[in-house]
Parts: C-alpha cells; sequence; structure tokens
C-alpha cells in the first residue's frame, strides 16, 4: 500500500471488484484533480477484514489536535491518542489527521465519510453514529472543509440507482440545509439539502454553484436561482441589465461607424488632391486591425464589423499600415470627384486614377 500523503483535501472511494472467490479490491483516490492526486489500493477477505492488529509500524506522524495518526502490521490505519499514549481500536483503509473542529476524513470498505473524537461517523443516513459489525455505510467522496466564517465539506452519496447527489456537512455536525432567498423574502418553507452529483465545493469567499449552475448556495445557509441572484444585482446597479447593456454596445457601434465614414471621406479627400497620382491599394480583412479594434470600441463592435460586408481595410504598397474603410463608400465619394475607380475582385486588389486613366492590372 502506498504511503498516505500528509496533506489530504479529499478522498473519493470506489465500487469493490473481486480479486479471486475470496478477495476483493477497493479503491481510493486522495486528492483528485490535483497535481498531489494519489491512487490507494486495498486488498481485503471478501466481505470481512483483516483481524485487528496492536503491531504500529509506522509511527513517523506527529500528535496533531489530540491524536497522531499510525499504521498497523495488518496494513491498516489507526490513531493512538495523546492522553494516555494509547492505541485505539478503530480502523481504516485511507484517514486524515483531526482538524481543528475535531473531524479527521476517513475511508473504509470502499466507502468514506467524516468520524469525530469520539469514532463516530456520519453515515448515508446524514446521523453520527456509532460503527457496528456491518460495512462501513458511508458516501463515494468527501472533501475538506471549506475556508471563511461558515466551513462546510462537499459530500457525494454513493447510490447504486445513478441517483448521486451531493450535500453540505457543517462543523456542527450536521448535513447543512439551504433556505430560498429571492431579494425580500426568506423562504423557510423551501428549505433543501441535497444538490446535483456535479455541484461544486465551497470557494474561500463562501458561495459554491449547485446544479449546473442553476443555483448560487451561501455557505450562510441561503440558496438563490441564478435568475434571482442576476434580477437582485441589476435592481442594485451592480450588474448592467441586458437593455442598458445593447444600448451601449449600440453606441459604441455607432461611434465607429462614425469614425470610419469620417477617415474614409478624408481619405477619399486627400487623394483628390493628387493630380497625377496612380495607386493600386491591396484590401485586406479587418482582422488586421483586430486588436486596436478591441481596444478602441470593444470586443462586441469587433465581432459585428466582421459581419459588415463593406468594411475592408485598405493597404499601400505594403507599407502602410492597414486602414479601415467603409469600401462603398470610398468609391462613391471618389466617383463624386471625378476618380474613376473599380475593385478587382479576383485579385482583390481596388484601383483608382486621378487622370480619370483606369489602371489595368497586367
Amino acid at each position: 500500500m502506498k504511503k498516505l500523503p500528509k496533506e489530504i483535501i479529499s478522498i473519493k472511494g470506489s465500487v469493490y471488484s473481486f480479486v479471486d472467490k475470496e478477495t476483493e479490491r477497493y479503491a481510493y483516490i486522495l486528492n483528485e484533480g490535483t497535481d498531489k492526486e494519489v491512487r490507494v489500493n486495498v486488498l481485503l477477505p471478501y466481505y470481512s477484514r483483516p483481524d485487528i492488529s496492536f503491531d504500529i509500524i509506522d509511527d513517523s506522524r506527529d500528535f496533531v489536535n489530540g491524536f497522531k495518526l499510525v499504521q498497523t502490521a495488518n496494513m491498516e490505519y489507526a490513531y493512538v491518542k495523546e492522553e494516555g499514549n494509547t492505541l485505539l481500536p478503530f480502523r481504516y483503509d485511507v484517514a486524515t489527521d483531526f482538524n481543528e473542529y475535531g473531524y479527521a476524513m476517513v475511508g473504509k470498505d470502499g466507502k468514506v465519510s467524516w468520524i469525530d473524537k469520539n469514532f463516530k461517523y456520519l453515515n448515508s443516513k446524514y446521523e453520527m453514529v456509532n460503527e457496528d459489525s456491518s460495512k462501513f455505510n458511508g458516501f463515494l467522496s468527501v472533501s475538506d472543509f471549506s475556508k471563511g466564517e461558515h466551513p462546510l465539506s462537499k459530500v457525494c452519496s454513493c447510490s447504486y440507482d445513478w441517483n448521486k447527489k451531493t450535500s453540505y456537512f457543517g462543523v456542527d455536525g450536521k448535513i447543512k440545509e439551504f433556505s430560498r432567498y429571492d431579494g425580500e423574502i426568506i423562504r423557510d418553507s423551501d428549505s433543501i439539502k441535497n444538490f446535483s452529483y456535479y455541484s461544486e465545493d465551497f470557494n474561500d469567499k463562501g458561495y459554491a454553484t449547485a446544479n449546473n449552475d442553476w443555483l448560487i448556495l451561501l455557505s450562510s445557509g441561503y440558496y438563490l436561482y441564478t435568475k434571482d441572484l442576476i434580477r437582485i444585482c441589476e435592481e442594485k446597479g451592480f450588474l448592467d441589465t441586458i437593455s442598458s447593456r445593447v444600448e451601449k454596445q449600440e453606441e459604441a457601434y455607432n461611434k465607429f461607424i462614425r469614425d470610419i465614414e469620417e477617415k474614409t471621406i478624408n481619405l477619399a479627400d486627400n487623394l483628390s488632391q493628387h493630380n497625377n497620382l496612380i495607386a493600386e491599394y491591396g484590401i485586406g480583412s479587418i482582422e488586421l486591425k483586430k486588436v486596436k479594434l478591441i481596444s478602441s470600441y470593444g470586443k462586441d463592435v469587433y465581432e459585428r464589423a466582421l459581419t459588415n460586408g463593406s468594411l475592408v481595410c485598405l493597404i499601400v504598397n505594403e507599407e502602410i499600415p492597414a486602414e479601415i474603410v467603409d469600401l462603398e463608400l470610398f468609391q462613391s465619394s471618389l466617383a463624386k470627384r471625378g476618380i474613376p475607380s473599380y475593385i478587382d475582385k479576383e485579385g482583390n486588389v481596388f484601383h483608382y486614377n486621378t487622370n480619370k486613366h483606369v489602371k489595368v492590372k497586367k
């Protein structure tokens, strides 16, 4: 068996598998999804446990909150109580030190749970009970308590009907119940304690998302539908309303169009002042100005500009930085000034000639 890491933030168990008629295997995943993930396999006699051992083979850890985690000769983990320095008879496949709240995470018979310092454990009915002769009736996974004012541990059920669910265990030894809050009314009659399996751990700020992001859970004991949270934030001015966002996006796009029109007309005016100029402009995508466009007007304007078929970049002699213009407006402005022009679609080139002799591409 692999040596347990000193820091364990989560334990996940698994359904057992048979090795032979007399032996079964359990697997535990510690710190799943992190760079400290460890898999621990445990072999046990079929539907029983090895005889208890009081011979300690690993006594290297320190006492933490009154107890020391040790490993015995039958490869199980147990605790030595600091007061009296006595080995206790409770044994587990994997285990952690007791935390500051008086709880430790343990795994046994493929299930995992929390135990308190009286060695009662949280069973699948959400009760703190003493172990009996039956198999350890715990959960699929548990994670460490969250930080903050209201520490909570994510506990995932291990039902075999695929109806797996998540609950949250508090330092008071009970499963937390959450009451609905809609901005003004706390609806105690709508309290719930079970959520979808893929609900999240609570973060350091005291909230988690649940039921595929439909709910926001507050560690203080309330839940909000996401739509209610958005509405409350809009009403309090913490978020733009949808209509105001659209209005701002429209204002930004209109400013962009006005700027392009002004630049296009100014460019046509400048060209009309050269009596003997013949020029050839390459036409490029406005993506060439993506960074500047987004920084000046925003991503929404950039994405909308991409769909405007008359907006292009004109590139002179491949030396001058591309400028976005309205190609239709540019041509019409030149025409008003008596300058013929055309677009070579195949070569993606725009031509104009101030002497009214259209340049022909060879």
